[in-house]
């Protein structure tokens, strides 16, 4: 028993060291950076040795601006009356809008996908609710993933190979997280706002709930985008920081702020509510329905509003721990536990929702079923006795892809459906 636990205690050391000789290494090597996601600059950056080879400026530098080189085709950018667009050598160019003729979208993706849309007078606010309609598909995290989003789409019969609107009476709910990440924000936005349009002269409706990184772009956190989208901000905008460049492209100036700025957080449709996150007690306790919901975010799109002021009304829809577009309490298990004990021991919210809690919740807003995304799970699923739908997934990345999945709300009935077509039935009848 000694010699073992002598050997466990030189296991333990010698993996200590192992572990901090990698760090040590790679650093060396590779590098580490910290930066100023608001102004844009490295709090310190060391380039590492493999920047002697590569073509990279070496050494280590303090507040020096991050680059943020333009990166191929991308756009376009509708800011005042000017129309933005980036071609495939990375050159910008604006030109005078003109709302009589198609704004083009060309994707760069590999099957070079394009389509038109007009810019049209902003919607009015959407209602907070409506009723059923016989077929309803929900997406939510696409996250600039255009052939994710085409897969759907096409594949469900929402639109044809132009991406035409070709659901008739149908509605389609984007739950919330169509930025940040991808390669291809600009023309997953654009498409939605098209379809907007065309799915309302066909007596059809798209419903676009936000998620927290749509209002997080609304107030200029462009941290976890592309660093090609911040070169856009920065070159239309003029604006060197990375907070007031992307405030200025996702302002009331720009036609795509103006849009966002319309959406709601949460939705009721029939006996089903759609919200990006979750939904808490907390909310009910404030008496907090679905029209004050909208109203208190919509107040603060475009704000940089405190996240963890739990304690106001206005401070639970804005907390990032419990707020309808950041809560985790239906999804709580150890690796968010861990993650905010990491980031915020003392203030985290780490309780997981409770099957009374989560009833408490719908009868309040008199509901049925709740849909969520924000959460990733491994495929589209019913949680909670089939009272959560959980939609959140890591899309595929090229098209016809089983992993892309959406849920599928037909004559009262359930299903899963993927970027291949397949469509599986997962739910009981709200």
């Amino acid at each position: 028993m000694k010699h073992l636990k002598v050997a466990l205690k030189k296991l333990a050391t010698w993996g200590l060291l192992s572990l901090c000789g990698y760090g040590v290494l790679t650093t060396l090597v590779y590098g580490q950076e910290s930066i100023d996601e608001r102004t844009g600059t490295y709090v310190y950056a060391w380039s590492g040795l493999d920047a002697l080879f590569n073509g990279e400026a070496f050494g280590f530098f303090t507040d020096t601006p991050v680059a943020t080189p333009l990166q191929g085709r991308d756009g376009p950018y509708i800011l005042d009356s000017t129309l933005f667009h980036i071609d495939e050598n990375s050159r910008l160019t604006g030109i005078p809008l003109n709302v009589r003729e198609p704004v083009r979208v060309r994707v760069a993706n590999a099957d070079r996908d394009s389509f038109s849309f007009y810019v049209r007078p902003a919607p009015a606010p959407p209602s907070p609710t409506c009723p059923l309609p016989a077929r309803l598909l929900a997406i939510s995290d696409i996250e600039g993933n255009f052939n994710a989003l085409a897969d759907l789409l096409q594949r469900n019969g929402v639109v044809d190979r132009q991406y035409n609107w070709t659901y008739g009476p149908g509605h389609l709910v984007l739950n919330g997280d169509f930025v940040d990440r991808g390669e291809a924000v600009t023309p997953v936005l654009w498409l939605l706002y098209k379809l907007e349009g065309q799915a309302e002269q066909a007596g059809g409706k798209v419903h676009f709930i936000l998620g927290n990184h749509e209002v997080m772009n609304l107030y200029g956190d462009l941290s976890h985008a592309q660093r090609k989208y911040i070169g856009a901000a920065q070159r239309i905008s003029g604006q060197r920081r990375w907070d007031q460049a992307g405030q200025a492209l996702y302002s009331p100036r720009s036609e795509m702020g103006r849009w966002l700025r319309t959406k709601n957080v949460i939705e009721k449709i029939g006996p089903y509510l759609f919200v990006h996150a979750g939904l808490k007690p907390k909310l009910v306790a404030e008496g907090l329905g679905t029209t004050e919901l909208n109203r208190i975010a919509r107040k603060y799109y475009g704000t940089r509003a405190p996240t963890q002021d739990g304690k106001s009304r206005e401070g639970t829809v804005l907390s990032s721990y419990d707020g309808p577009y950041w809560d985790r309490g239906l999804a709580m298990n150890w690796l968010y536990r861990a993650a905010f004990f990491v980031r915020d021991p003392f203030n985290a919210a780490y309780h997981r929702t409770t099957q009374a809690e989560l009833e408490q919740v719908l009868r309040f807003y008199q509901a049925a079923r709740v849909v969520i995304g924000h959460s990733v799970v491994d495929e589209v699923t019913a949680d909670y006795e089939g009272h959560v739908l959980k939609i959140d997934v890591k899309h595929g990345r090229e098209k016809g892809s089983d992993r892309t999945q959406g849920l599928l709300i037909e004559n009262g009935a359930e299903y899963r459906v993927n970027g291949k077509g397949e469509k599986t039935r997962i739910g009981t009848a709200a």
